[in-house]
């Protein structure tokens, strides 16, 4: 059976190729031949795949190019080791809140969700794979900018207009910084109302090696399911973040002790 995913791959597929080779970029109809389907469904998908940055226009408008948002996912995705540690833990966490919990990374400025397991309500929140969200204003974004100090944050959103989010999203950076001071003392950002209404996510830093954050863990909990069980959450939250960054240490160790020497 062929799905709407299925077909939305290879439309990417196809944009993909024909940039590749010497077709250059390819328009609406010829894209629609390539996968099989009629012009105002590929017309579609392509709006979704623009939404999420997989894809954009040419500068000309002659057709449809890879988007920032694809290469964005392959950087990430470069980084297997951690992906692929990243299931154990998101299952664990899905299995004992049954709530959606996923793994993003910084993309251009933003967040990208690039490894999740999701929930029944999974579609009320960011966490499918490709999902684009806010840095400033999310708890995965929120944990990735854990180690910048008010200045470093100045100069990273000094262009950020701080409109949207939710009803406790920061709306300058004094505040934001505030935030994260906080969240830095505690190991955790505890993001309550500041992306979505009524949903707190619990996101926890994820560190390689060296001890940079290269990645953030959430879980995404409505308020109304809370109830006195915030900080067993966070504390979960926390200890699956440290058994991801073992795990894909093992990971990246074990490769690269597999490696022949030069």
């Amino acid at each position: 059976m062929t799905t709407t995913f299925d077909k939305g791959l290879a439309l990417l597929h196809a944009v993909l190729a024909a940039e590749l080779g010497s077709a250059g970029y390819q328009g609406n109809v010829r894209l629609a031949e390539l996968i099989g389907v009629d012009a105002a469904q590929a017309s579609r998908m392509l709006k979704d795949l623009a939404a999420l940055d997989l894809v954009e226009r040419d500068e000309q408008g002659r057709g449809w190019r890879i988007g920032p948002g694809f290469f964005a996912l392959a950087g990430a995705a470069a980084d297997r080791h951690l992906l692929v540690a990243a299931r154990p833990p998101l299952r664990g966490l899905v299995a004992r809140w049954h709530e959606p919990a996923w793994l993003a990374v910084p993309s251009q400025g933003m967040v990208l969700t690039v490894e999740s397991q999701l929930s029944h309500w999974s579609s009320y929140v960011a966490a499918a794979p490709g999902a684009l969200t806010p840095i400033w204003c999310t708890g995965p974004g929120r944990a990735l900018l854990l180690d910048h100090s008010e200045q470093e944050l100045a100069a990273l959103l000094g262009a950020v207009e701080f409109v949207g989010g939710g009803p406790r999203a920061a709306r300058d950076i004094a505040t934001l910084a505030g935030y994260n001071a906080t969240a830095r003392a505690e190991g955790i950002v505890v993001a309550d109302r500041e992306f979505e209404h009524d949903v707190v996510d619990f996101s926890a830093p994820v560190r390689d090696e060296s001890g940079a954050v290269v990645a953030a863990l959430s879980l995404a909990v409505p308020r109304f399911r809370l109830a006195d069980r915030s900080a067993e959450i966070a504390a979960s939250v926390k200890a699956a973040a440290a058994a991801l960054e073992v795990r894909a240490a093992a990971g990246r160790a074990a490769w690269r002790a597999d490696r022949p020497d030069p």
